[in-house]
């Protein structure tokens, strides 16, 4: 239960950011889809957000790009996205107020991806994809 009030946590500061910034924000009825939201600017854009959480054995925000469905033998595989699940990623850390808004393109085919919303360390190599160029003022 736990998981799912801070999904719902998140996606209402997601489309509290989409409409402080004009966009029309449309929930879907069910939640039989891969995405959350849609948001309309003039074109209409499909959003999966996630919960970005701190991940105490590597010390740092991780967002997990998988999702699971229940299946008739009760089990729930991991399903890591394609290109068309959805067209933007909206990363959501409450407590940083921090969110990034990612194309899927960057996102396909991984399994999570790191952000730094405190802001990177300098520990931190160039090796990985740096998605802080995707975090947008709140």
């Amino acid at each position: 239960m736990k998981k799912h009030r801070q999904g719902t946590v998140s996606e209402l500061i997601a489309s509290s950011y989409f409409v402080q910034n004009n966009f029309v924000v449309s929930k879907p009825i069910n939640d039989f889809g891969e995405y959350d939201l849609i948001i309309d600017n003039g074109k209409l854009s499909r959003v999966q957000v996630k919960t970005a959480y701190w991940d105490n054995s590597k010390k740092r925000y991780l967002v997990s790009l998988v999702t699971s469905h229940i299946r008739g033998n009760g089990r729930k595989p991991n399903k890591k996205y394609s290109k068309d699940s959805f067209d933007l990623l909206c990363a959501v850390q409450k407590e940083t107020n921090s969110i990034y808004i990612v194309p899927i393109e960057m996102i396909v085919g991984r399994r999570s991806i790191t952000v730094y919303p405190d802001g990177k360390p300098k520990s931190v190599t160039n090796r990985f994809e740096d998605f802080e160029k995707y975090k947008v003022d709140c």
